[in-house]
């Protein structure tokens, strides 16, 4: 029989065709080209799939290198240097006094002179570079400096390199604040199951089996009988009422959130809105026109120069992420405040439909927010908390990751967040990358060096660091308990480092990007931190990412 060329051609799978069409490929023209011929990339995503980076780009693994012996051992390497130095001067001194009499003094080329005779050289000596300076006789003034006291250059010169590498603006956290719901807002699972019974019957929406799925999902989900949900969700409590999902009723809800927080933020502080530069407020799902910091601004009469930031789609990571943003404008504008706002408004976001996996949302999220002042001005330095020592983001691009948490419609055009079943797999895998990238920041050289070492002998099983030997504190976004399970047994940590994690859920549910700063005043409450000890916040988002931030305590 003859058989056609096009049908002689192997079949692609069909989740491969699906991934070249997402990109902008074409099926038939992959499958038409010769094995031994590269494809020709026509667009912009077959160009990034086929990119091959070259030597230069692979050199760039320098600059990596090089960030991490700045962040990690510039401060001692400048402290030896210093100490190296004075150990220097003193030896010279010293032996100079030490061969000779007391009132005279043994100079570097041998030459013994009374005390005072070496003063009045040495006097003579600094005016003569400073009249050569000043008559822009460079070459001069840097003759008689070498002359005096050229057998300091080679320290002196490593002491000026390690401090000029050194330097690097500051980033302390002054304070936070965090918004405590009222009582009206708060309900058990038996109350909230209530609510999603009245909403389902008002808008015909949820049958039987939506609400058993969403018990059972809210009874394994680690959540407890004292979490806060919007007013416009609590008013079904009254058969009567039908669930309010106006513009309105969010902007009152941010605004509650939002401005209590802050104004907490300001009663601790001391801070007034004046004296802020910069305002960053992040809210995922609710993004409004004016913007909410432009709300913020109205509400407590900013500076017309303040400058301010809205961040929206970043997901539980927003506040971490925001932390960055934050710390890059202090870090390029010297003597400023900053201030950072996380927060998730669910008041719009209840999902109606009947996909289970965009039902998972109504038992997770609920109410929560924080505010988080963020400065380098030296008055300030004095009363900070912490001192923001890393902050690591991961971006995962892989399209498992991409559609792990997705806002779109389902079949019936009802909007809502899935969340994919490989949820925990893809926190899993951007949390091994983002703590692979922070592990040589912090991690002691005993467990890199272990870990290297099982890398060289190709061990069947690569050892796994221990955070616990670098990290004295853990505040992990409390996304789940599934997802908490996996962190603790990945990272083989004990119940006791998950307990802020774990308690968080339990009172309070899935607050989103706000989750580390409720786990944060928790460890200042049942810990003993004193200085030096430090604390690491772990955030995941969607995307995926995953952010990581290490501060360590400034005041016992």
């Amino acid at each position: 029989r003859v058989i056609s060329a096009a049908q002689a051609r192997p079949l692609m799978p069909a989740a491969e065709v699906k991934g070249l069409r997402r990109r902008g490929a074409s099926p038939e023209r992959t499958r038409a080209e010769p094995a031994d011929h590269a494809p020709s990339a026509t667009t912009t995503a077959e160009k990034a799939v086929a990119y091959k980076p070259d030597v230069r780009v692979r050199m760039t693994v320098l600059r990596d290198y090089i960030s991490i012996f700045r962040s990690r051992y510039m401060d001692s390497f400048f402290g030896l240097a210093c100490a190296a130095l004075a150990c220097q001067l003193v030896l010279v001194v010293w032996r100079g006094l030490g061969v000779v009499e007391p009132e005279l003094l043994m100079l570097p080329n041998g030459t013994v002179v009374h005390v005072e005779d070496y003063v009045r050289v040495a006097e003579r000596a600094m005016r003569g570079v400073s009249r050569a300076a000043g008559d822009l006789r460079v070459v001069d003034a840097c003759r008689l400096a070498y002359h005096e006291l050229g057998w300091l250059w080679p320290l002196s010169l490593l002491t000026g390199l390690a401090y000029l590498l050194r330097r690097k603006s500051a980033v302390y956290l002054l304070d936070f604040s965090l918004f405590e719901p009222p009582e009206e807002w708060k309900v058990s699972q038996a109350e909230l199951m209530a609510l999603l019974r009245s909403i389902g019957e008002a808008r015909g929406s949820y049958d039987e089996s939506d609400l058993a799925f969403m018990e059972k999902v809210l009874g394994n989900s680690g959540t407890g009988d004292k979490t806060a949900w919007p007013p416009g969700i609590v008013r079904c409590a009254d058969p009567n009422a039908r669930q309010e999902e106006s513009m309105q009723a969010a902007r009152q809800e941010a605004e509650t959130i939002i401005c209590g927080a802050l104004e907490g933020l300001f009663a601790r502080t001391g801070i007034q809105p004046k004296e802020i530069d910069f305002l960053i407020i992040n809210c995922s799902l609710f993004s409004p026109t004016p913007s909410l910091c432009a709300m913020a601004s109205n509400r407590f009469r900013l500076r017309s120069n303040c400058r301010t930031f809205n961040l929206s789609g970043q997901g539980c990571s927003a506040s971490l992420l925001s932390t960055d943003l934050a710390a890059e404008l202090l870090q390029n504008n010297p003597n400023s405040i900053a201030i950072v706002v996380s927060t998730e408004l669910i008041t719009q976001s209840l999902y109606h439909g009947h996909d289970r996996s965009m039902l998972l949302q109504n038992t997770l999220f609920r109410c929560g927010g924080a505010a988080i002042a963020l400065t380098n001005q030296k008055r300030l330095i004095g009363r900070a908390k912490y001192r923001l020592r890393h902050l690591v983001r991961t971006q995962m691009t892989d399209d498992e990751s991409y559609a792990a948490v997705f806002q779109c419609e389902d079949d019936t055009g009802l909007a809502g967040v899935r969340l994919s079943k490989s949820i925990v797999q893809v926190a899993g895998n951007a949390m091994k990358v983002n703590l692979t990238q922070l592990g040589p920041l912090v991690l002691p050289l005993s467990e890199q060096m272990r870990v290297v070492w099982s890398i060289l002998t190709k061990a069947p099983k690569r050892y796994v660091p221990s955070f616990k030997s670098a990290i004295d504190h853990f505040c992990i976004h409390a996304g789940g308990r599934a997802v908490l399970d996996g962190i603790e047994k990945n990272l083989k940590l004990q119940p006791e480092d998950m307990l802020p994690s774990r308690t968080v859920l339990r009172e309070r549910g899935n607050t989103s990007s706000s989750s580390i700063w409720y786990e944060l005043r928790f460890v200042e409450e049942h810990a003993k931190l004193r200085r030096g000890h430090k604390v690491m916040q772990l955030g995941f988002g969607s995307g995926f990412k995953c952010i990581s931030a290490v501060w360590s305590r400034c005041c016992n």
